[in-house]
């Protein structure tokens, strides 16, 4: 009985004394779960998204925001809804957040060209759109959006390269953007 006494009493010291060795990773672990709840927020905001629910996309974007403030996919989302809005000062905000906490993160940069030209601001999109293609050359996106912003800075010829280059990574561009920049292409000639 005295044996066992002892031996309980020795289990309890050392896991009191290894209580705070234990403790140490527990911010790991709920980063861990944050990020993983923000990650079931944004992919939730995007199945609301799809199916039209902008509020609702809206909602779970900024949710995993709250959740996790270092979550860029969360500003992303948001900024891409914002966009779809036309509020174009908070799609602003949430792209440069997005670029600020994932500076690879290649769709930012390109979004937020449209959000300038969109406004008629379109010098101000011209280091997003190089920016885009440094990181991403083969991204049809990518492309699609660097033929857009050469249309809208009358740079029709490199328009033209960079619509070529999009469909050949398998974009499928807007029609009647195509039909524009044809007849740009003939009226400069």
């Amino acid at each position: 009985m005295k044996v066992w006494l002892l031996i309980l009493t020795l289990g309890l010291a050392c896991c009191w004394a290894a209580a705070p060795v234990l403790a140490a990773p527990r911010p790991q672990l709920e980063q861990a779960k944050a990020a993983y709840a923000a990650r079931y927020a944004v992919d939730k905001g995007w199945k609301y998204f799809d199916r039209g629910d902008l509020a609702g996309a809206l909602r779970r974007f900024h949710q995993a925001t709250i959740i996790d403030p270092a979550f860029a996919p969360g500003y992303f989302g948001k900024a891409f809804v914002y966009s779809r809005q036309k509020r174009w000062d908070l799609a602003e905000t949430n792209y440069l957040k997005t670029m600020e906490l994932a500076p690879e993160f290649t769709h930012a940069y390109g979004n937020l060209a449209v959000v300038y030209w969109s406004q008629g601001k379109v010098a101000m999109a011209a280091p997003y759109v190089r920016r885009a293609l440094e990181l991403a050359p083969t991204d049809p996106m990518v492309q699609e959006n660097a033929a857009y912003y050469f249309f809208y800075s009358a740079n029709y010829d490199a328009a033209w390269r960079h619509l070529k280059k999009a469909k050949a990574l398998g974009a499928r561009p807007d029609p009647n953007f195509v039909k524009d920049l044809r007849a740009r292409l003939s009226n400069s000639n």
